[in-house]
């Protein structure tokens, strides 16, 4: 890993809600923080419309006191991961649209105007030049619409940082141009299989919370494999922290049974930016590129 004679290498990772960071990609933030990688964490909406467990017993939902809970969550998160800087950009979760008043609606973080959102994270990016950014792929990963407009304006605010730097070397040569490499998070098949095997072994014949087979891609697909296995328990405590959700909880249940395999405690990726060799990376930072 190398970024620079006069400053640590820079992984930001870019996620819709929280809690996203730890399941999908904590043990790769804890891995990089702990080798003196410097971790920038954004998470893009509040988490507004996730589980609600209301300390009045009401049964309406509320969607600050869920914002709030799910903000407290991931501090605790982060620190747990040892990122050095978090930035929550706090734009209201879409949640599945379907209980969404019209004026909140409106304002729902997959529904606002997209060139702002674009600017605003290249301005991120280019004020805290990192070396890889993380995200999701085209589809989000799991189809969420959040997910799916987090994709969107990393995918463009990366296109438009590099095609700036560009310009910006045209005019002063002298300029360190920003080129920062592009991965997807990603779930293979087999790291899937593995997962629902668990899942019916500990569970025999009951109906239980597991990430659904279509989230995986192919395994020839995934260009980066990280282990994290030294990790694992860091990764645990921080999906621990978001003890709010249900999705989480059922996840961890699953992730903390000894019965996963060595071969399932690595987080993969498909690298974008630039377009990598056939065979599969174990570091983000040293994955090879065509020539």
């Amino acid at each position: 890993m190398n970024g620079g004679a006069d400053r640590a290498p820079v992984l930001m990772m870019v996620h819709a809600h929280p809690d996203d960071e730890s399941s999908l990609t904590g043990g790769t933030l804890a891995r990089y923080g702990a080798a003196g990688v410097r971790t920038i964490l954004v998470t893009c909406t509040d988490g507004g419309q996730g589980d609600d467990e209301s300390r009045d017993g009401s049964t309406a939902h509320d969607r600050q006191r869920v914002a709030a809970r799910r903000s407290s969550e991931l501090r605790v998160a982060a620190e747990i991961l040892g990122v050095d800087e978090l930035i929550m950009l706090g734009y209201p979760d879409s949640g599945d649209g379907a209980s969404l008043s019209a004026s909140v609606a409106a304002e729902v973080f997959s529904r606002r105007a997209i060139d702002p959102l674009i600017q605003q994270l290249a301005h991120i990016i280019g004020t805290c030049r990192p070396d890889v950014i993380v995200t999701y792929p085209p589809n989000g990963l799991s189809g969420h619409p959040d997910h799916i407009r987090t994709h969107d304006i990393v995918a463009a605010a990366h296109e438009k940082i590099i095609l700036d730097a560009e310009l910006t070397d045209d005019v002063d040569p002298k300029r360190t141009r920003q080129n920062p490499r592009l991965f997807y998070a990603v779930v293979s098949s087999t790291r899937m299989s593995d997962l629902h095997r668990v899942a019916r072994a500990a569970h025999p014949g009951e109906v239980i919370w597991v990430p659904p087979t279509e989230m995986a891609v192919d395994d020839d697909a995934v260009t980066a494999a990280v282990d994290v296995s030294r990790f694992w328990p860091q990764k645990l405590r921080a999906l621990a922290a978001h003890a709010s959700q249900s999705d989480a909880a059922g996840l961890l249940n699953l992730l903390a049974r000894a019965d996963i395999s060595a071969a399932s405690r690595v987080e993969e990726y498909i690298q974008v930016h630039p377009p990598p060799l056939s065979t599969v990376a174990s570091d983000l930072f040293a994955a090879r590129t065509e020539k």
